[in-house]
């Protein structure tokens, strides 16, 4: 058996394109060398991007407060989202 896959002289031509395809496949979607390298690269610096963005997200979202002043005291309200007030003074 394992003499058949070292080599085609002992195969048809059929056999030999069966045995190609089966080769393809067993690499399929496998990184190898310079691609896999970069590809880790690229997977570490979206990792490293998701989560920067989400904890700036966090932090300027718990911080958004609104921006009226009442009798010279700022409202306590959280703001809406993509706004700088609250419901109440919008």
């Amino acid at each position: 058996g394992s003499s058949l896959l070292t080599g085609p002289e002992g195969l048809m031509a059929k056999e030999r394109e069966n045995l190609k395809r089966l080769k393809c496949l067993r690499r399929y979607r496998q990184r190898y060398g310079v691609e896999a390298l970069l590809h880790q690269q690229l997977k570490e610096r979206r990792m490293l991007a998701t989560e920067g963005a989400a904890q700036q997200a966090h932090t300027t979202r718990s911080s958004q407060r609104c921006l009226a002043f009442v009798d010279d005291i700022r409202c306590s309200n959280q703001s809406l989202p993509m706004t700088r007030h609250c419901l109440t003074r919008i």
